[in-house]
């Protein structure tokens, strides 16, 4: 026997044998106790696919499928795209991650539903793999996932005064986790107008804080008035090149600024931030 031929035959057994082995559907994990929310997760590797054609495909996938695309965070190599199951009366987030792999990309989707959501794992399984099964190698994949980003058309920037920004994120923390208020609100656009508090200084970065209490004038008293001491505050994070003109500011003082939403914490006080903001 050849020596070289039959290690030849063993390796190639090993690699479909792992290849197999590597499917969504053996990857597949359902995990946790619905009381708390049950998580699900998948993953596979698919040759001759890069992280971004996957995810641009998964992006139309998702929107055929009736999803709701939140948003993609992607560098060269890798990324994840956010969408959100819509159907029925507590929707849920859903992680497309896609990573490349020498000539290959990783592929997974993992998601948590809310407490006491109660899903068949087969059910779940079926609908991550169904995705994924449709995700196309090659060049007939590229074209599919360069249609996609063709088609996303940019969020143009909303104007508003903070106070109502902080009204209404208010109002759906009472519906949405933390989590999900930052899926829906990363990456959106505002032009921010109104008075600050004295600018903070912390690690390298300015913020200025919006205020966004209403003053009571005492006769008439409103219900947003009331509730105004519970809103969100609303932080811009300066950009390099306004931390300057920002730090001379005083508590109470005007800033006209624009923004985009970097993340919402929950906290005492909770906070919606903004990143690279800048003076108009």
């Amino acid at each position: 026997m050849n020596v070289f031929s039959g290690l030849s035959t063993i390796l190639l057994l090993a690699i479909t044998a792992h290849a197999s082995a590597n499917t969504c559907e053996n990857n597949f994990l359902a995990e946790g106790d619905p009381r708390n929310g049950a998580e699900f997760s998948t993953n596979t590797t698919i040759a001759e696919l890069t992280s971004a054609s996957a995810l641009g495909q998964l992006r139309a996938i998702a929107l055929a499928d009736g999803f709701t695309v939140l948003g993609e965070e992607a560098t060269a190599t890798e990324g994840t795209l956010t969408i959100e199951q819509k159907n029925g009366h507590h929707p849920f987030l859903i992680y497309l991650t896609a990573k490349n792999n020498h000539a290959a990309a990783d592929v997974s989707i993992r998601t948590k539903l809310n407490r006491r959501t109660v899903a068949k794992p087969e059910d779940i399984r079926a609908g991550m793999c169904g995705m994924i099964a449709r995700i196309k190698p090659g060049a007939a994949g590229e074209k599919i996932a360069a249609a996609a980003r063709a088609a996303i058309v940019p969020e143009a920037i909303e104007e508003i005064q903070p106070r109502w920004l902080a009204q209404d994120i208010y109002f759906l923390s009472k519906r949405k986790t933390a989590e999900m208020i930052t899926a829906h609100y990363k990456g959106k656009r505002y032009l921010l107008d109104g008075t600050v508090g004295e600018p903070l200084e912390t690690d390298g970065t300015v913020e200025l804080w919006y205020k966004v209490t209403i003053d009571s004038n005492g006769i008439l008293q409103t219900k947003a008035a009331d509730q105004s001491a519970f809103w969100p505050p609303i932080v811009c994070r300066m950009a390099d090149e306004h931390r300057a003109r920002a730090i001379k500011l005083q508590a109470g003082e005007y800033a006209k600024l624009t923004g985009t939403v970097s993340h919402y914490q929950p906290g005492i006080p909770s906070k919606l931030v903004l990143k690279d903001c800048k003076f108009e």
